[in-house]
């Protein structure tokens, strides 16, 4: 097989007829006629690969305008579960603290009665030894005339 046995490589694009034209001598090493009805078929073949190329246009937009609103319907809701989510912890948080604060209370009101009765026994040990005090003297001061 020689180099002139092989077929020359498809065009990357064929726009126009002249490219056509060119393309098939090289192919078939026959000329094709402007107005050969070969010519018919490559017009009508080139308009149905333009209505297909802008029906995958159409729908290439299409399913990136769903693609984009599913996205933006999928962010919506996750940023609304999160927000949801944090109220909830902070709820959750703010919950304990003020059971906290609470039992802190508690223990402060018990703290303070606690303190209130050591401070009653206090005083009236404080007044029993001022008695005591007080009757010692009157004692020493009996036995002293």
């Amino acid at each position: 097989m020689s180099a002139l046995d092989e077929s020359p490589p498809l065009p990357v694009n064929i726009d126009t007829f002249e490219d056509l034209r060119t393309y098939l001598w090289q192919q078939h090493g026959t000329t094709v006629n402007p107005d050969d009805p070969v010519m018919l078929v490559f017009t009508m073949l080139r308009v149905g690969l333009d209505q297909h190329e802008q029906l995958n246009e159409r729908n290439r937009l299409n399913l990136a305008n769903a693609v984009q609103a599913i996205a933006d319907g999928f962010t919506k809701d996750v940023n609304q579960s999160i927000q949801t989510f944090k109220e909830e912890a902070i709820g959750d948080v703010v919950r304990e603290r003020i059971e906290a604060m609470n039992e802190a209370a508690r223990q402060a009101d018990r703290a303070t009665s606690n303190f209130k009765k050591l401070l009653f026994y206090q005083a009236i040990l404080t007044a029993v030894n001022l008695l005591a005090a007080f009757f010692t003297i009157g004692v020493l001061f009996t036995l002293v005339r």
